[in-house]
C-alpha cells in the first residue's frame, strides 16, 4: 500500500514538473518570436488636413478666359458663393463679367460693327449644383500632400450682351485643392449653351470658358 502511494506521488511530481518546464519553453518561444518579427519601427505623427467646418465657400475668379462663338476669346473676371450640402455635393450661385472681340463677319466683311461698345459688354450668372466625385491628394515636390477634389457641375442662368438676355445652361468639370483648412485654389472648365440671333437666325452656340479662383471658407 505504502509503495503505491509513493509511486502516485512520484507521477503527480512528474506532470508538475513538466507542466512547469512547458510554461517556461512556451514563454521563451514567444519572446523569442516577438524578438524575430516585431520590427522596431520609429512611429510618426499623423495630420489630416480637413475642410473648415463651416459650409459657405467664397471664390473670386480673377485669372479667367472666356471664348464666346464667333466673337473671340477674352478676359472674364467674377466670382461664386457656394453652399456644400455634404461632403458630396454643393451648390453654387456665379457671376462673371467680359467683353466680346469683333465677331468673324465683322473681320472678313471690313462693314460696319454689328455692335457698339456698350453692346459688347457681356455679364452672366447661373446657379449651379456640383458633385465631388473623386476626392484624392496632390503630391508637390515629395514634401507636401494637399488635399485635392475632382468636381461635375451644371446648372442654368442667364446671359446678357447685345442689348438682348439669353437663357443659358453650363456644364463643366472643375479641380479643387485645399491648401488650409480655410483656404483652396480652385479651376473649372465649363460650356455655357445659348441661343442667340445677332446674324438673323435663331443660332446654337457653346461658349467655353476657363477660370482659376481662390476659395475662402466660412
Amino acid at each position: 500500500m505504502e509503495a503505491r502511494i509513493r509511486r502516485v506521488y512520484v507521477k503527480l511530481a512528474c506532470a508538475l514538473s513538466f507542466a512547469v518546464l512547458s510554461t517556461a519553453a512556451l514563454a521563451q518561444g514567444d519572446a523569442v518570436i516577438d524578438e524575430i518579427i516585431s520590427p522596431d519601427l520609429e512611429r510618426r505623427e499623423i495630420r489630416e488636413a480637413a475642410i473648415d467646418s463651416e459650409d459657405f465657400e467664397f471664390t473670386v475668379y480673377a485669372g479667367g478666359v472666356l471664348s464666346v462663338e464667333d466673337f473671340g476669346t477674352n478676359r472674364m473676371i467674377g466670382g461664386s458663393l457656394a453652399y456644400h450640402i455634404n461632403e458630396d455635393f454643393f451648390m453654387e450661385a456665379a457671376y462673371a463679367e467680359s467683353e466680346l472681340g469683333l465677331s468673324s463677319y465683322e473681320k472678313l466683311s471690313g462693314s460696319a460693327p454689328l455692335l457698339t461698345d456698350d453692346e459688347r459688354d457681356l455679364s452672366m450668372y447661373n446657379l449651379s449644383l456640383a458633385w465631388n466625385f473623386l476626392p484624392g491628394e496632390i503630391f508637390i515636390l515629395d514634401r507636401w500632400a494637399l488635399n485635392s477634389n475632382l468636381y461635375l457641375i451644371g446648372g442654368i442662368g442667364n446671359t446678357s450682351f447685345a442689348d438682348e438676355e439669353y437663357f443659358t445652361y453650363n456644364v463643366g468639370a472643375g479641380i479643387r485643392v485645399l491648401v488650409k483648412d480655410w483656404l483652396a485654389l480652385r479651376f473649372d472648365v465649363r460650356d455655357h449653351i445659348l441661343e442667340h440671333e445677332i446674324f438673323g437666325e435663331p443660332q446654337n452656340t457653346n461658349n467655353i470658358s476657363a477660370q482659376l479662383g481662390l476659395s475662402i471658407y466660412f
